[in-house]
């Protein structure tokens, strides 16, 4: 490990050799080798070739940033034809490059340069300045060192990895990570260097070797490796550094079924398994296994939020895969895809595993990167599958792959028979179920308490609901007619919907129970913890102001919130820092808060995929943890009779599938339903309590017209 090294705090070539006495010790140390250099020769791996062979020799690899040599004309070619012609003059001045390196340097050197490209252990990106800094060159020396434990160690100075480098007079200044005053000089070059890799430096693009150059240095490898070959075999679960994937866990038997049942359909089709009993584990050890089946797998994996990404990839890791992130905030990724997707095909690598959120999967620039890959070796993965059903997510699914696996607790789209059949005719039909009775009756999850609390509209809230559905129930009937008239029916279907999330009594109701909450857990003499507060958009700053009047430490989660911060809201509230959240959609679906014990829903579509995850995100098992209390706000017709009996009992029958669906499963489903028994019976709908919750959402169809729900911007997952 990098910290049993005696280093000190300044290196001069005056009293020391810096490649030996420095360099080569580090590489020595590390399973990852950055730098950012000038001028490089494969001359100057002779010099450093026991640190290289150590690195390799232990599963490492080195990423090198340099500066090309390139003429006048050809910086004025760039200027004038942008990025378009980068490659093509790149890969002249490189092809230009090999043919010098063959004449003059020696052949073990230049060998063990193509080899270490080919195995993927070394990866060049060259740095080309900006028109207004043209005729410059990169001329940075600084290097990145990291461990296994994570500890690193910057260096910066003068040093060129070259054989004239090693005579000049030069020095270097090293800096720490465990050393509390040298972290920030550590931490700063990284990222520069991170930022300059990636494509966000101000001053100079980066540009992968293209295609034709790297297959000519490949080319000149002998038939044998100038060093030891890394044992790629062994398990490094710590680090996403050179590995074969693998399974890290033992699987549940109910997970190998659902592989198994995979496989037999022929390596489609979609696990509808209950939210938190394992879809991404399962998905993951399924790539591992057509991995070894196939002997090489690209591995595409299509995520429905950006907050998913860092999510995935912690697992995709852990399962000894290298995510490459496509998003919007994932800058340079098209260039770092390209090169992969160049290397899987040329053989360089034989596993490739690409993350993606659901829109950027649907652009031409991904389609143009992941086209070449071959389709009897990819496998797409579609997280929260039923999103990529709507219409301007289709194109999202890349059907010509031959294998599609599909993870979903609700794999049909609500009213959406086209959506549905567009999930199945890519991904096939459902393969294997494990439902949320067998989830919890098997311990994968946490029983839980339902207490429903009835919320009563207010005489001057039910008049505006009754006057808006009866609007709506006119302007119904004339949208065939007239289709222009559907963007008014939908503006005053969310209108009405907007009166049930927001009814006035909500928040006095919860602000009562939860002050209770408070003052019971105060007496114990403890804090309330793991509290999460789902409500309406537009509320939850009203929310969280209550919350922390009552003395609660509370932070919202919300769209608004940064990707960044939002790792560690999740943190903080998970070791109990932040003792409430209060969410909007944020969480609804894949966000991992497993510690959350007690979940208050002041506000819910009519969507059973959206109440679905919710209710998942509750139930997931955490340490200490042995039941969770889901408190549901029911919005219902008030005591005074209505003007029209009908209105009350849609009012009902919006509310009812939630209650069903959530009692059913509850340890107190007897108690729950003597909540509404009384309610029910005074509009006669009994027979709700014995219907199943499906039985139930049709009768919602009876009531719904299906433009309202398909207007639903979480139903359409926007």
């Amino acid at each position: 490990m990098l910290r049993s090294l005696d280093l000190k705090p300044v290196y001069d070539s005056s009293k020391s050799h810096l490649v030996t006495d420095l360099v080569v010790p580090l590489m020595e140390c590390s399973l990852e080798y950055f730098r950012g250099v000038g001028y490089f020769s494969s001359g100057w791996l002779r010099e450093a070739s026991h640190g290289i062979a150590a690195l390799v020799g232990h599963g490492g690899k080195g990423r090198v940033v340099l500066s090309p040599i390139l003429s006048e004309p050809d910086w004025e070619a760039f200027r004038v034809g942008g990025e378009a012609r980068a490659d093509d003059i790149l890969r002249e001045v490189l092809e230009s490059n090999i043919g010098d390196l063959s004449c003059t340097l020696e052949t073990d050197s230049l060998n063990a340069l193509a080899w270490l490209i080919a195995d993927g252990l070394l990866d060049f990106r060259f740095a080309i300045p900006r028109p207004k800094w043209k005729g410059g060159d990169y001329h940075d020396k600084v290097w990145v060192f990291s461990d296994e434990v994570g500890d690193r160690v910057a260096l910066h100075g003068s040093f060129n990895d070259s054989i004239k480098g090693t005579l000049n007079g030069e020095a270097v200044s090293v800096f720490r990570s465990w050393e509390t005053a040298q972290e920030p000089y550590v931490t700063a070059h990284l990222n520069r260097l991170e930022d300059l890799w990636n494509g966000r430096n101000e001053q100079f693009l980066v540009r992968t070797i293209p295609e034709a150059a790297r297959e000519a240095l490949i080319k000149l490898r002998s038939s044998e490796r100038p060093y030891t070959a890394p044992d790629l075999t062994t398990p490094a679960l710590a680090s996403p550094h050179r590995k074969k994937p693998l399974t890290p866990i033992e699987l549940h038997e109910f997970q190998r079924k659902a592989i198994e049942a995979w496989v037999q359909q022929e390596c489609t089709g979609t696990l509808a398994m209950a939210t938190g009993t394992g879809k991404t584990f399962t998905s993951l050890a399924a790539a591992v296994d057509r991995y070894e089946a196939c002997g090489k797998l690209a591995t595409v994996i299509l995520v429905p939020y950006l907050h998913l990404l860092e999510q995935w990839k912690r697992h995709c890791e852990a399962f000894g895969f290298s995510p490459i992130l496509c998003s919007g905030e994932h800058q340079g990724w098209r260039r770092t895809l390209s090169s992969a997707v160049r290397d899987f095909r040329l053989g360089i690598s034989d596993n490739l595993c690409i993350l993606a959120v659901h829109m950027t999967a649907t652009t031409a620039n991904f389609h143009t990167c992941i086209k070449p890959l071959p389709a009897e070796n990819t496998l797409v993965i579609g997280d929260e599958v039923h999103g990529l059903g709507s219409r301007h997510l289709q194109k999202a699914m890349a059907p010509w792959a031959t294998m599609h696996l599909g993870l979903s607790a609700t794999p049909q789209r609500w009213l959406d028979v086209e959506g549905t059949t567009a999930i199945t005719d890519t991904f096939g039909k459902v393969c294997f179920e494990f439902e949320l009775a067998e989830a919890i009756a098997g311990r994968f999850l946490t029983p839980y308490e339902y207490r429903p609390v009835l919320v009563r509209l207010t005489s001057a809230e039910l008049e505006e609901y009754e006057d808006l559905t009866s609007s709506i129930i006119r302007l119904s009937t004339s949208t065939e007619r007239h289709p222009d008239l559907k963007k008014a029916l939908k503006r005053l279907l969310i209108k009405r919907a907007g009166i049930i999330w927001g009814a006035s009594e909500k928040l006095p109701a919860l602000v009562a129970m939860m002050n209770d909450h408070v003052q019971a857990c105060l007496s114990r003499g403890e804090r309330p913890h793991h509290i999460l507060v789902y409500c309406a958009p537009g509320e939850h700053k009203a929310v969280l102001r209550a919350l922390a009047q009552l003395g609660l430490r509370c932070h919202e989660f919300v769209h608004t919130v940064a990707m960044a911060e939002r790792e560690v809201v999740l943190k903080r509230f998970d070791e109990g820092d932040i003792e409430a959240l209060v969410a909007v959609r944020c969480l609804d679906e894949g966000v991992d808060v497993p510690a959350t014990e007690t979940a208050y829903f002041l506000a819910s579509t009519s969507n059973p995929r959206q109440f679905v995850q919710r209710r998942g995100r509750v139930l997931r098992q955490a340490e200490g943890k042995t039941r969770a209390v889901i408190v549901d706000f029911l919005v219902v017709p008030s005591d005074a009779p209505s003007a029209d009996a009908g209105v009350a009992l849609s009012l009902l029958r919006r509310e009812m599938p939630r209650f069903a669906e959530f009692s059913l499963s509850a340890t107190n489903v007897n108690a729950a339903r003597r909540v509404v028994f009384n309610l029910l019976d005074r509009y006669e709908a009994l027979n709700m309590l014995d219907e199943t919750p499906w039985d139930l959402y049709e009768e919602v169809l009876s009531e719904q017209s299906a433009l309202e729900v398909s207007s639903d911007p979480i139903f359409l997952g926007e």
